[in-house]
């Protein structure tokens, strides 16, 4: 084809006479290189007959299964430029110096299989791919042709099908027998009807990512999809909504629609448009604000912020009031108007007051010529024809009691925001008797008929829920509704995309983020492996295998017949910590339109841990039982040694004071009174000489346990490097075993591996919880002095900051210490009191990056000192996880934590407290369960302090 002829070619499609009913752009929705996570170049792109999407990328072959975008690389991770599915629906690829085909893996994910090696070897890059008969070839772009063989590919002088020199025209698609897309380099997306007349254009101007469109492929299902240098687009085609926005020269929010002989004309914020074409064009003399569009034989009155205009269909306006009018209707041989000091009949260039209701946004005349009003504030008037004033219906006394009129073509009726659940704050009545309603947020626009609500529209108006519909037209074959969003023409034929069943499906099982079990490419098994007990995350993907790119696909999950949980985007689910048992999930789907998908159900089960398998509860009775009867002899035998010594001391001294009666008589008085004395002083020696043994036989069995508990966490530990050793020298011996043994013996290791480092992970849990025993048994009561509480405070401030300096960078935590200017003198130890500051500063930190790992918010830790009564007052406050109701008054006792054992002894808080009371203070808490936890410290302060 010569040069002369391409451009031709070109010139007609975008400079045809549009002779077709105006249609405004279809929805598109554009992918960036930053949501599917690759280069932003794009040549090839193919919709598979199972609805996933494949994109030839300068990195390597992306795929898109509707939940997520995934990326295969390449050898050497050169570009792919190809792709084609073949008859039998095998996936080809082609690319830089490369040439292959998508394999399915046993678990279901796929592959890419080279076919390029040392013997098979191409330069340059894969164009093309086609095939003849049951053959497949493919052209390079130095326009050598290949065939694709059984052992690899040969040079093949069959020629292409097609006919590849157009330099502006990448790709001509029929969607359907009256609809082609024609993909240009450099002018966007054409779209013609059958005569070869141009529809629309798409380019960057109005909506598309890049105007050099490379590939398109449709799906069958209502979508195209399109790959560009600068990104990626799915289109919905053919479809019934038709979209017009500022790139069609419609500006500003629309407020009214209104079609005037063969002109439609519509009103907003910014102006009034009138649409020629496929372009609308604003009628420049009334550059202002449109609030309402009425019909008057063969013009329209437009209600604008600078008066009632008069508009003819060929554009010609002619200014009827010039004060700002809110609403207007005809009325008589003139119209009514509603301004801001009041409403105003208008006839023959004269015009009069007719009441004073400020700010009239709707006036309605019902069949008995009934005048109705409704102003800006939800107040309603009413005037009769026989009467001579207009009376007030409802007043607005409070804020919260507002009215609006509704007029379904019989009657006016008058809806108040405190009598009816539905308070419509937008109604239209179209030509066919129906009625038109939105919520009190003019959203979830919905259609009633005689009084029932209608679900003929339900489906179309489905993707507008969530948009405040300002104004409408409902014509024979169309229905306009418009917005915020623009203007949107929906066609009541059928739409494609509605056509398709939605069916769910899931996508992917990964364990701990990266573990793959399965993915959808092969068939799920009809009963999954159990999952081990050490997997702590388990992710589940899932999708419609055809969705609408309008509005939203949510989903929603059921674990277990529990109650469903609320509809989300995400089609994801991400359980942790689950306990060991078997799940039955749940997935149901529902699109854009409304329509709810099948429910998907996965059967799941987690291995019992083997520390918790029954077996085990027997070791750990057996080793308890042991444990307390050792204890209990060892503590009888110490008793009964201190008991006969103190029988012994209290012989001694009931010897000396009998001895001391018989020698001094006359002193009985005293002596009795010494006797009682005596008596106090050897209870409270027993009393002492108690506390002192339990003291002992506390930090005695402490020594005694660590000992035994260092040696089996080092020997667990050298047994697990030794096993190494033994599982390397089978593997080496793996020829000369035999198989059945070999794997028995490397299960074996493996299992004997795992149950050594549960003894070392229980057995340092075991010594860090002896090692805060001994913690709690030290002497904490000396040390005392007069300091400065406030300089304490500061040099804590600095180790926070310094010692969690990357915890607070990481999740961007807020750290505020706030004390007085003057100075706050205590009598306390320095070093005890600072860790206990710490200590608690550490808690807020560590609650602040667990709610963090939820969801997302602004973190803060503060501590603030005051002083209150002549108490130093120390407030340390998180707004992190809080402390449930059930557990906040058990924190102050030992070993009792939130935290896992791995993470905590549970003796901080314990002895915080300690610290406090031996300091003549105290320590309290309050906290709302995901809101915060505040802790007080009471210190007496010194006399000095001011």
């Amino acid at each position: 084809m010569n040069r002369w002829f391409r451009h031709t070619i070109v010139s007609v499609l975008l400079f045809v006479p549009m002779l077709m009913m105006a249609q405004g752009m279809p929805f598109v929705r554009s992918y960036g290189a930053e949501e599917y996570q690759a280069h932003n170049r794009n040549f090839d792109i193919l919709a598979a007959d199972n609805g996933v999407v494949y994109v030839a990328n300068f990195e390597g072959l992306l795929y898109y299964d509707k939940a997520e975008w995934h990326i295969i690389h390449t050898p050497g991770i050169t570009r792919i430029t190809a792709i084609y599915q073949d008859q039998k629906g095998r996936v080809w690829t082609g690319g830089y110096n490369f040439v292959g085909y998508l394999e399915t893996t046993s678990i279901g994910s796929i592959r890419l299989h080279s076919m390029t090696d040392e013997n098979n070897i191409i330069r340059g890059e894969v164009n093309y791919f086609w095939e003849k008969g049951d053959q497949i070839y493919f052209r390079v772009s130095n326009r050598d042709n290949y065939l694709i063989t059984k052992d690899g590919f040969e040079p093949s002088a069959v020629a292409m099908p097609f006919n590849d020199d157009f330099q502006d025209i990448n790709q001509s698609l029929a969607i359907t027998p009256d609809l082609t897309l024609i993909a240009t380099n450099g002018q966007g997306l054409i779209l013609q009807n059958r005569k070869g007349e141009m529809i629309w254009q798409l380019n960057e101007d109005n909506g598309l990512c890049n105007n050099n469109v490379n590939r398109i492929s449709y799906d069958g299902h209502g979508t195209v999809w399109g790959a560009t240098d600068k990104g990626i687009f799915s289109l919905a085609i053919p479809s019934v909504y038709s979209h017009f926005t500022a790139f069609d020269g419609l500006k500003g929010e629309v407020t009214a629609i209104q079609r005037l002989g063969t002109t439609m004309i519509v009103g907003t914020l910014n102006g009034i448009y009138m649409l020629h074409g496929k372009q609308f064009e604003e009628i420049h003399a009334i550059p202002y604000p449109c609030w309402q569009l009425k019909k008057v034989g063969n013009v329209l009155l437009a209600a604008t912020s600078d008066g009632v205009y008069e508009i003819a269909e060929d554009g010609k306006t002619r200014q009827l009031s010039n004060a700002s009018a809110m609403s207007v209707v005809p009325f008589g041989s003139g119209f009514l108007c509603g301004e801001i000091d009041g409403v105003y009949y208008y006839t023959n260039d004269q015009s009069s007051k007719i009441v004073d209701a400020a700010k009239v946004t709707k006036i309605c005349i019902d069949k008995e010529k009934t005048i109705w009003l409704e102003n800006l504030y939800g107040q309603i008037w009413s005037k009769q024809e026989n009467e001579a004033a207009f009376q007030v219906v409802t007043a607005n006394d409070h804020n919260d009691v507002v009215a609006t009129l509704v007029d379904d073509g019989e009657k006016v009726s008058i809806v108040r925001n405190i009598d009816n659940d539905l308070f419509p704050l937008f109604s239209y009545t179209d030509s066919k008797g129906c009625l038109w309603l939105t919520d009190h947020e003019s959203k979830n626009l919905m259609c009633t008929k005689n009084g029932q609500r209608t679900y003929d529209y339900q489906m179309d108006m489905a993707p507008f829920a969530n948009k405040a519909v300002r104004a409408m037209l409902r014509e024979e074959q169309t229905v306009w509704i418009g917005g915020e969003f623009g203007l949107v023409a929906i066609s009541e034929e059928a739409d494609q995309s509605m056509a398709t069943t939605p069916m769910l499906h899931f996508c992917s099982i990964k364990l701990n983020g990266d573990s793959i079990i399965w993915e959808n490419f092969a068939p799920m098994p009809e009963e999954l492996e159990a999952f081990p007990s050490d997997n702590h995350i388990i992710e589940l993907t899932y999708s419609l295998d055809y969705s609408p790119i309008m509005g939203e696909t949510r989903y929603r999950t059921q674990l277990n017949g529990g109650a469903w949980s609320p509809w989300s985007k995400t089609p994801k689910t991400t359980f942790t910590n689950l306990s060991s048992g078997t799940y039955t999930l749940n997935v149901q789907a529902i699109d854009a339109f409304g329509r709810k998908s099948n429910i998907a159900t996965l059967e799941f089960r987690i291995q019992t841990p083997i520390f918790l398998r029954w077996y085990m509860f027997i070791v750990y009775l057996f080793l308890l039982g042991l444990l307390f009867t050792s204890f209990n002899k060892w503590r009888i035998r110490r008793l009964e040694k201190e008991k006969i010594r103190l029988e012994k001391i209290v012989g001694e001294r009931t010897a000396e004071v009998i001895q001391q009666k018989n020698e001094i008589e006359e002193k009985s008085n005293s002596l009795q009174v010494a006797l009682d004395e005596l008596a106090q002083a050897q209870k409270k020696l027993i009393r002492q000489e108690k506390m002192a043994t339990a003291g002992k036989l506390t930090q005695g069995l402490i020594d005694r346990i660590l000992n035994p508990m260092n040696y089996i966490n080092n020997f667990s530990k050298l047994s697990c490097g030794l096993l190494k050793d033994l599982k390397a020298n089978i593997e080496e011996e793996e020829g000369n075993m035999n198989k059945e043994n070999y794997e028995d013996s490397i299960d074996v290791i493996n299992m004997i591996d795992q149950n050594l480092k549960k003894v070392e992970e229980h057995g340092l849990s075991t010594s860090r919880t002896l090692k805060a025993m001994e913690e709690i048994l030290k002497d904490r009561s000396g040390g005392m002095q007069p300091m400065s509480l406030v300089s304490l405070i500061r040099q804590n401030e600095e180790m926070v900051h310094t010692y969690f300096e990357s915890r607070l960078k990481e999740h961007g935590i807020n750290i505020v210490f706030t004390y007085p200017d003057t100075d706050i003198q205590v009598n306390g130890n320095a070093e005890q009191l600072s860790k206990t500051f710490m200590s608690m500063l550490g808690n807020g930190i560590y609650a602040v990056e667990k709610k963090c790992a939820r969801t997302k918010y602004q973190p803060e830790v503060s501590l603030r000192l005051t002083l209150e009564r002549n108490m130093a007052c120390i407030y340390i406050h998180d707004n992190g996880t809080g402390i449930e109701p059930a557990i906040i008054n058990k924190i102050f006792d030992p070993f009792f934590t939130t935290k896992t054992t791995g993470e905590a002894s549970g003796v901080g808080l314990y002895l915080s407290h300690e610290i406090l009371q031996n300091h003549g203070g105290d320590i309290a808490v309050v906290s709302v369960k995901n809101e915060y936890t505040e802790f007080k410290i009471t210190i007496p302060n010194l006399p000095n302090s001011k």
